[in-house]
């Protein structure tokens, strides 16, 4: 089997993560999918570029495809949109936005930015994370989706969101999973175990994780209501 690359697990220092974010940036178009590998303990945010590709080994480790054999390849379900409307934490680093159209880079270059001092020089990280309840400033709300994707396409979304997930959703050989357990293990890793569901039994749990986006939705749309009718009556 090829091989693969895969980023390193995070460290406690901030400034070493955005460095590392920052280099897989570079190679989000090869980016295939995080992984959670019950072997490895550990998720695996894989990458397989083409050959020749420069990749920075600071920040990857190459491993065998039969590494991801057994693993489980984590999902985002349309519908979901948790993490989207709820303390996103979401930013996007300044060679990310460098690949945006001129009127979605000032967008972004419009939001709260900090300058970091990484191993790899100062990186600038602009917050997108700026709505009500931390919602991301490119969240269609009454769509349910990201505007850059939609646009774009799915590599044009931020490194960060691209390799965080909530592991709730997985799939295997073509298979759906749900998450019924999780176990802290040495050294930051963990022990998660899944169960095989039905189609029926899936899209019940995404509508469960999606009730707070339906809940945003309509509050959202309320108030948008009433500010169109404030200006239509002025």
């Amino acid at each position: 089997m090829g091989k693969v690359y895969v980023l390193r697990e995070p460290r406690r220092e901030r400034e070493w993560n955005i460095y590392a974010l920052r280099e897989a940036a570079r190679l989000k178009r090869w980016f295939v999918g995080v992984y959670y590998s019950p072997r490895l303990g550990r998720l695996l945010a894989v990458f397989k570029p083409t050959p020749g590709t420069h990749v920075n080994t600071l920040v990857f480790e190459e491993l065998g495809e039969s590494a991801l054999r057994d693993a489980y390849r984590m999902e985002c379900p349309p519908g979901c949109n948790r993490c989207c409307v709820f303390r996103s934490g979401a930013f996007m680093i300044e060679n990310e936005v460098r690949q945006l159209p001129p009127e979605l880079q000032a967008r972004v270059m419009s939001q709260p930015s900090e300058l970091v001092m990484t191993p790899g020089g100062p990186v600038r990280v602009y917050r997108l994370d700026t709505e009500s309840m931390g919602r991301c400033a490119f969240f269609d709300v009454e769509g349910g989706r990201c505007e850059l994707e939609a646009r774009l396409g799915r590599h044009a979304k931020p490194i960060i969101c691209l390799v965080t997930y909530c592991t709730v959703f997985a799939t295997r050989g073509g298979r759906l999973y749900l998450k019924t357990g999780y176990r802290p293990l040495p050294g930051g890793r963990a022990l998660m175990t899944y169960r095989e569901v039905g189609e029926e039994e899936w899209r019940a749990a995404v509508r469960r994780m999606g009730s707070l986006w339906a809940r945003y939705r309509r509050v959202y749309l309320a108030r948008k209501r009433e500010e169109e009718e404030a200006a239509g009556g002025a």
